[in-house]
């Protein structure tokens, strides 16, 4: 009695060949991000000085001011709205 059975080791290495090429390259393309353990280069100087920084506070903390509503006491104080939680 014979078979006209095929044998399964040609198709098993091919599928084992395809899928070797297909996820094996992928730890190896480069990323649109950086790697965890890269760090970027020291500066060689400060991203903003002390008077930039103390300038920008300055502004920001009167930009909180005029966005924080004002009310008005029965003693005519004005006081900022307290802030529902």
């Amino acid at each position: 009695m014979s078979t006209n059975r095929k044998p399964k080791l040609p198709l098993g290495a091919a599928a084992l060949l395809l899928s070797a090429l297909a996820f094996g390259g992928q730890g190896r393309a480069e990323s649109a991000y950086p790697a965890v353990q890269d760090m970027p280069p020291q500066r060689d100087k400060p991203a903003m000085t002390v008077n930039e920084q103390s300038k920008l506070k300055k502004e920001l903390m009167n930009a909180r001011d005029r966005q924080t509503p004002k009310v008005e006491d029965k003693g005519g104080a004005v006081r900022p709205k307290a802030k529902k939680p």
